[in-house]
């Protein structure tokens, strides 16, 4: 009977020896997943300004995790972000740095990356600048910066528009991250020319044939109201759409309203129709401008010495005085053509 209490007591003792150790063993095996629970991630920089899921970038290594505390991307710098982590029933939340880092540069777009003027004609450099952009922000303008200054654009430039020859106009934007852009464009300032005169009643250039008893221009009060109409519309390159007008496309588009096809570039307007001397002229005809042979704008005759055109980015479609205009410009009045 001792024997066989004393082999109970045995088999209990050990069982119990198994229970405890098996107790241990489960506790070291979570207390060492719970230590080894960590976040792999695949990159730690962070774009400024992007969407951005964690779940996507973190090594998955037969764990399941969820983000606690999201990273800010439209916030600059470290950040630390919270991660839950659990495999076999083990949950651990986990702190991961995040750098968000901005790496783009700012855009610049310009109207024009040449301009000319004439000798005396005023200019705002700012006007040919058409955006600055960082991240979907403009950039403010600076007249002087500082070296610590961020988040702005500034112009440097030594362009003296009484004097005649090319200038560099250098534009440079800086981001709130310090990346910085830099581009140019130029300004050609011409000498002021000697004025030309307006073609009489004859000129050895068949095709520019200057006929003084030409028809009357029988659609030209149709064409000065739609002009005046137009007043104020804004100017574009390429355009010939009140959404913007170059000058020839201006033209175009003015005579298209009143049903009389004309081409479409300036040079080749300057051979539509019929020519006629500037004593002549009507409301409604067009006036075809240049320098040194070449016609490069075109505009509409509204009467009392007074023209209708599409002349440059700043002012749009204008009413202009024709002298006025003769005096300030490089170009010079060549022809005078009737659309008949």
């Amino acid at each position: 009977m001792l024997k066989y209490k004393n082999s109970c007591i045995r088999i209990t003792v050990l069982a119990s020896l198994l229970i405890i150790i098996s107790i241990s063993c489960f506790v070291y095996y979570r207390d060492s997943l719970f230590k080894s629970l960590n976040v792999d991630l695949k990159g730690y920089e962070i774009v400024y300004g992007k969407e951005v899921k964690l779940d996507n970038l973190i090594k998955k290594n037969g764990t399941s995790f969820k983000v606690i505390q999201d990273v800010d991307t439209k916030k600059l710098g470290r950040q630390e972000v919270l991660i839950e982590v659990k495999k076999d029933n083990v949950t651990k939340v986990v702190p991961v740095t995040i750098d968000v880092m901005d790496i783009s540069e700012p855009e610049i777009k310009l109207k024009e990356t040449s301009v000319s003027i004439t000798e005396g004609d005023s200019l705002n450099v700012k006007d040919y600048i058409e955006s600055v952009v960082d991240d979907g922000e403009n950039l403010e303008f600076k007249e002087t910066v500082t070296e610590n200054d961020l988040s702005y654009y500034t112009i440097n430039t030594n362009l003296d528009t009484n004097t005649n020859g090319e200038y560099n106009v250098e534009v440079v934007a800086v981001d709130k991250a310090n990346n910085k852009t830099v581009t140019n464009y130029t300004v050609t300032v011409n000498k002021k020319p000697e004025p030309v005169v307006v073609p009489k009643n004859t000129t050895n250039n068949t095709n520019y044939r200057v006929v003084d008893d030409a028809a009357l221009n029988a659609a030209g009060g149709d064409i000065v109201q739609i002009a005046y109409a137009l007043l104020g519309s804004p100017y574009a390159s390429g355009g010939n759409s009140p959404s913007g007008f170059d000058c020839s496309g201006f033209v175009q588009y003015v005579y298209s309203r009143a049903g009389i096809h004309v081409s479409r570039s300036s040079s080749t307007q300057a051979y539509d129709g019929v020519g006629v001397s500037y004593e002549n002229a009507m409301p409604g005809d067009i006036l075809s401008w240049g320098h040194n042979g070449r016609v490069t704008h075109s505009a509409i005759y509204v009467g009392n010495g007074m023209m209708i055109h599409a002349a440059n980015y700043k002012t749009g479609v204008i009413l202009s005085n024709i002298s006025a205009w003769e005096n300030g410009s490089y170009d010079r009045l060549m022809y005078v053509r009737r659309i008949s």
